[in-house]
């Protein structure tokens, strides 16, 4: 099904920056997203087939700059930390006991947070660490695709399961 261009409603700005700030966090970044993303979507207007609604299209574009936004970021960070160490001045490999004992209550953390899991989520997880999803799938007796739903599943619960962890120690 073939659809004419879109043409721009006054709202859209407010649309898009709205998906741009849910993302990215900052107004001052999602200004910039939101720019950017009606750029494009004004750029590629021609590619709208009208298989979707419009704003499904133009959501999918503003989401996809914003996470772009954020790739871009993280990776900057990354290169800065790459350039950082790649001086002469390497620190000691051997890890200070304030390394060791912050790495200490992560692992707690973490084992609190497994336990609290249903016991099909914990095994995926535990599995998932050392073998393949292939391996996995033909040892418990389920499809790949079943074992990557239950990993996502899993980790989605074990994320909220720390984050009550982490309230909790900080309410404390």
């Amino acid at each position: 099904m073939t659809a004419s261009a879109p043409t721009f409603a006054p709202d859209d700005r407010q649309f898009v920056y709205a998906i741009a700030r849910r993302i990215v966090g900052t107004a001052h970044d999602a200004e910039d997203c939101a720019q950017k993303a009606l750029l494009l979507a004004y750029r590629h207007r021609a590619t709208f087939r009208g298989d979707s609604h419009y704003r499904t299209w133009l959501y999918r574009i503003a989401a996809t700059t914003a996470l772009g936004f954020l790739r871009q970021q993280r990776r900057a960070r990354l290169r800065l930390v790459a350039d950082d160490t790649s001086t002469d001045h390497r620190p000691d490999p051997t890890p200070s006991a304030i390394d060791q004992l912050a790495a200490a209550e992560d692992r707690a953390r973490v084992h609190a947070a497994m336990a609290q899991l249903p016991t099909t989520y914990r095994e995926i997880l535990t599995e998932r660490a050392v073998h393949s999803e292939q391996e996995v799938a033909a040892k418990l007796g389920i499809t790949v695709g079943n074992v990557k739903i239950r990993a996502h599943r899993a980790r989605k619960l074990l994320r909220d399961a720390l984050v009550r962890i982490e309230t909790r120690e900080a309410a404390h």
